[in-house]
């Protein structure tokens, strides 16, 4: 006659195999996590990539929001001059039709969480680098990105471009031009090119992008007078957070966010921003990053 289980012996493998599924599913998890970070980086590596071919073609680096020129014409068979725009787009359209209008103000303009599929698919297929990417919508979008938005809530791009390589303008070109030539920047490795768009970690779910208007939803603004947005921290291993960003020589790196007792240093976070906007050497000991002068 066999000999069944005692109780005790019972528990014991019990707890064995509860502890060996907890190990697993944290593994897995782990790597789910993993996989998505390095999607979201493919990702904007596909994006600086396309922004090199772009450049190496055209002879100047996309712009990061609109280029629009305003015309002074003068109707035939009177003295009267029309004042008129035109887009010339920057790596997303910011236009859901187009530009061709006598007032910028009523430009239409398309937001980062457009429910409009025709006005979001404009934006994107009328972006300089759409062919660039082979015309794949995913490209734009971090995974984790779509997961994290509230229900009912789909993001078309997850990423920000600079807004050293010029936006929005009304001027004429004689006045203003803001392309970057392309091969001319110097320390390329270090001047940023894309970060990601805050929508989770510290940053909290934005619902317009970083910009406070639609038509600034493409772009990573920062202002040399000290407002500066911040470089989106989507992304967590164990308890490190990180950001991701690609660089104007089409690298892209994984950084650790500093933290301050256990937490994300948000004035550091702002500084960084600023130094890699300028394109400025920084150091990180693990914890802070400091400018290398």
């Amino acid at each position: 006659m066999k000999k069944a289980f005692s109780l005790v012996e019972l528990l014991v493998v019990i707890a064995i195999i509860g502890v060996l599924g907890g190990v697993l599913i944290a593994s897995l998890s782990g790597g789910s996590e993993t996989a998505v970070a390095a999607r979201c980086l493919s990702n904007m590596k596909n994006l600086a990539s396309a922004c090199q071919t772009y450049g190496m073609r055209e002879g100047f680096y996309p712009l990061a929001g609109n280029r629009l020129m305003l015309h002074m014409d003068e109707s035939r068979g009177t003295k009267r001059v029309q004042k008129s725009y035109k887009e010339f787009p920057g790596w997303i359209s910011a236009m859901s039709q187009g530009m061709s209008t006598t007032s910028y103000s009523r430009a239409p303009t398309v937001s980062m969480y457009s429910s409009d599929e025709e006005e979001y698919l404009y934006a994107l297929t009328n972006g300089v680098i759409w062919k660039y990417v082979s015309a794949n919508q995913n490209t734009y979008i971090c995974p984790l990105h779509a997961k994290k938005c509230p229900k009912g809530v789909k993001p078309q791009w997850s990423y920000l471009m600079s807004g050293y390589f010029g936006w929005d303008v009304s001027k004429t070109a004689s006045v203003y031009d803001p392309r970057k030539e392309y091969g001319t920047i110097a320390r390329a490795d270090k001047v940023l090119l894309f970060s990601e768009v805050p929508f989770s970690g510290y940053n909290s779910w934005q619902p317009e992008g970083e910009g406070s208007s639609t038509d600034t939803d493409a772009i990573l603004q920062y202002n040399g007078a000290g407002g500066t947005e911040e470089l989106g921290v989507n992304h967590m291993k164990g308890r490190d957070a990180f950001t991701h960003v690609a660089f104007a020589d089409g690298h892209v790196e994984k950084l650790r966010v500093p933290t301050t007792n256990g937490k994300p240093d948000t004035t550091q976070m702002s500084k960084l921003t600023e130094w890699l906007a300028k394109g400025v050497d920084v150091s990180f000991s693990g914890k802070t990053y400091r400018e290398v002068k």
